[in-house]
């Protein structure tokens, strides 16, 4: 919020109330007496109000010499006097025009401090903007590899499918082949049989017991491959089960570490470069209001300059 100036009534005031007690109404003492104000808000009421206060004027009359010689006198008596204001008075502009040179000089220096200020504010924001590039640029890499670890997920999840295909088969096939398994045990159970019958009563004959002994082996042989069968495909589902799921567990713990990464790196991006810009939008601000005041404390240097009177 911009401050409020001194106002030429108080100016006014503080310039009476000095000129009553027999001080002279400068620059310095105004703000003294008002205990604030700026130099060049004071100057341009000051100015002001010397140029309201009235002169006193003398008519002109016919006067005996003698009394012309005496006011002639008293004339140059007065003239003497108005000759030594008008010095005071010039020493005085010379005062505060110093005063209101020094005060300009003040403001070029706050001013080319701030400039200072503003120049590295600009080139930090120059320099985030270069990282937020870099950053969005590795943002934009992320987000591709988020997609790619989707994508590997979602073949994890196919082949998980697969597999569980392959276990629902192995299932199947376990059945048929303990159904088969059982079937053969029966058979076996029965060419036993008939070879324990056929040896006890000797009706049967050498070839026909031949080919009881051969369809004996026969059974045995495809009863061993279909268990061994069996269990080569159970154990190569479980296998192949653990696998996908690992895999699966790994790229999901990957997925999500890049998603926090992602959001961590945005939210800290927008809120440096926020507050960057607001420094440098600040700065910029003050500096402009310096540049101001400097200048009109210039102008006015320069007025005061050309109107003070010149001694004689």
């Amino acid at each position: 919020m911009a401050r409020i100036g001194v106002t030429f009534e108080q100016v006014s005031a503080a310039a009476d109330a000095l000129a009553g007690e027999g001080k002279t109404p400068s620059i310095t003492a105004v703000r003294e007496k008002l205990g604030t104000g700026s130099p060049n808000t004071i100057h341009a009421h000051l100015k002001t109000w010397r140029e309201a206060r009235p002169v006193a004027r003398a008519e002109a009359v016919e006067l005996p010499a003698d009394l012309r010689n005496a006011i002639a006198h008293e004339m140059q008596k007065a003239a003497s006097a108005a000759r030594a204001e008008v010095q005071e008075l010039l020493v005085q502009a010379q005062a505060e025009a110093a005063e209101l040179a020094r005060a300009g000089e003040e403001l070029e220096v706050e001013r080319d401090q701030l400039a200072e200020q503003v120049l590295v504010l600009t080139t930090e924001r120059d320099t985030l903007l270069g990282k937020s590039h870099e950053q969005a640029t590795a943002l934009m890499e992320a987000a591709q590899r988020i997609e790619r670890e989707q994508q590997a997920a979602e073949a994890a999840r196919i082949e998980l499918a697969k597999a569980q295909l392959k276990i629902d088969q192995a299932n199947a096939n376990e059945a048929r082949y303990s159904t088969e398994i059982s079937e053969l045990k029966t058979a076996l159970k029965s060419a036993e049989k008939e070879a324990v019958e056929a040896t006890k009563t000797g009706a049967v004959t050498s070839a026909k017991l031949e080919a009881s002994n051969a369809s004996l082996s026969d059974a045995l042989a495809r009863a061993e491959r279909a268990e061994k069968a069996l269990a080569d495909a159970t154990q190569q589902a479980a296998l192949h089960i653990a696998e996908v799921r690992a895999e699966h567990a790994k790229l999901a713990k990957e997925m999500a570490a890049l998603q926090a990464a992602h959001a961590q790196e945005l939210k800290h991006s927008s809120d440096h470069a926020t507050q960057q810009a607001e420094r440098a939008a600040r700065a910029e601000g003050k500096l402009a209001a310096f540049e101001e005041a400097a200048q009109k404390a210039e102008k006015l240097s320069q007025s005061d300059s050309k109107g003070a009177p010149k001694a004689r």
